[in-house]
């Protein structure tokens, strides 16, 4: 029996940062244990995929990786950041066999499901450590309703992209890395993909990736000076936020629910498939009703579902590099680049942008009042599409 989470103690003594800015503080980190493990996971071929219009399938893999670890080590509190095309979950030993397995049951999931192959391994935090690479960890609250699922974890030091670089190289000891298993069903409880695509609150939504380069003496010094240039164009979170409730519309779409169903049903009959999407369709008309009327239920107020889901969207993360989704105008989008252009000219850093005129979310919901989180990117490639930006640069 997993411990209590409040017997592991690191996590959970983390006090939340409120501003985002303030992931840029030294002083907000803390050393990852070394007796935790970096779960890593990362689908081969994801460029191509998005290329052949499958971004969506990328994203509901990766937010997988996530519903499957932390429903296998609930009721724990662990740091987690959705990267698009992977995910990076951090674990204590205790937890690392059944995050395995989770794994290994979701690289199964995902070839089966979307022809998709996700490269997963179990990193160690000491053999990061003993290769010169830190795992710094820092709490992000993302909105004030919830203090588990909308707090965010920010990740910090060498040691996560190190974990990944290697996974994608093939560098790992064997002994980290975790193949699929298909005889594994992980749970998936939670994991919701039912809103079509959400038009930008202003004429565009971009995804912008931004890496300081590992020769920088104060890396924390340039990511605050993006931050700070960032918000002097776009304004503040709310401001450019790239979810809005007007646009948040449940949706019967095929396209939309099948990524769900997809994963929630690949080990089922064809009647069992068949059952699931049948209620899916059911649940989104009862959706309909329920945001149209702001009815109350036992357990949720619908009035304010929509508003407590854009609070809990998670479209801007510090993971080693600068994630965001952004909501804006071209000449907003220009302005950041010429700014980022100057950086990628004295070697201080290097960007992609990915320009689309929509988000996508994917969600974990734990309870329908409060407790849900909504991972965000920008349609038509969004994360992955401006990592591929920012490799032509190099």
């Amino acid at each position: 029996m997993l411990p209590d989470v409040n017997d592991d103690g690191f996590y959970a003594s983390l006090e939340p940062v409120e501003r985002f800015e303030g992931l840029t503080d030294p002083a907000c980190y803390r050393p990852l244990p070394d007796d935790w493990h970096v779960a890593v996971a990362d689908i081969s071929g994801s460029t191509r995929a998005i290329a052949d219009g499958r971004y969506k399938a990328v994203n509901t893999v990766g937010v997988s990786v996530i519903a499957a670890i932390t429903n296998a080590l609930r009721p724990l509190d662990l740091p987690y950041l959705f990267g698009g095309d992977g995910a990076v979950v951090c674990v204590p030993d205790h937890g690392a066999a059944a995050a395995r397995r989770a794994l290994a049951g979701t690289a199964a999931m995902s070839r089966k499901a979307f022809g998709l192959e996700l490269r997963a391994a179990l990193v160690p935090a000491a053999w990061l450590r003993e290769r010169g690479q830190e795992v710094l960890v820092a709490r992000h609250r993302v909105s004030q309703h919830y203090d588990q699922c909308a707090v965010q974890c920010a990740l910090h030091g060498g040691g996560a992209p190190l974990a990944e670089a290697l996974l994608k190289s093939g560098g790992l000891p064997v002994e980290f890395r975790v193949e699929a298993d298909p005889t594994i069903d992980a749970d998936y409880s939670g994991l919701e993909c039912r809103w079509r695509e959400i038009p930008s609150p202003a004429d565009e939504t971009i995804a912008v990736i931004v890496q300081v380069g590992d020769d920088a003496n104060n890396p924390l010094d340039i990511y605050r000076a993006v931050m700070r240039r960032i918000e002097e164009i776009y304004g503040d979170g709310d401001t450019c936020r790239p979810v809005a409730e007007r646009g948040m519309q449940v949706t019967l779409s095929s396209f939309a629910l099948g990524h769900e169903a997809s994963v929630r049903t690949w080990r089922a009959t064809r009647l069992q498939r068949l059952r699931y999407a049948a209620i899916q369709r059911l649940q989104v008309m009862l959706g309909w009703v329920l945001f149209a009327t702001g009815a109350k239920t036992e357990d949720t107020d619908w009035a304010r579902y929509k508003g407590d889901a854009v609070a809990n969207t998670d479209f801007r993360k510090f993971d080693g590099c600068l994630r965001l989704v952004l909501a804006g105008t071209p000449a907003q989008r220009e302005s950041l680049a010429e700014f980022l252009e100057g950086l990628r000219a004295t070697g201080a850093a290097t960007y992609g942008i990915h320009v689309s005129d929509a988000a996508i979310m994917t969600c974990l919901v734990r309870q329908r009042q409060h407790e849900h989180v909504h991972f965000v990117d920008a349609a038509g490639g969004g994360y992955a599409a401006a990592a591929k930006h920012m490799k032509a640069q190099w």
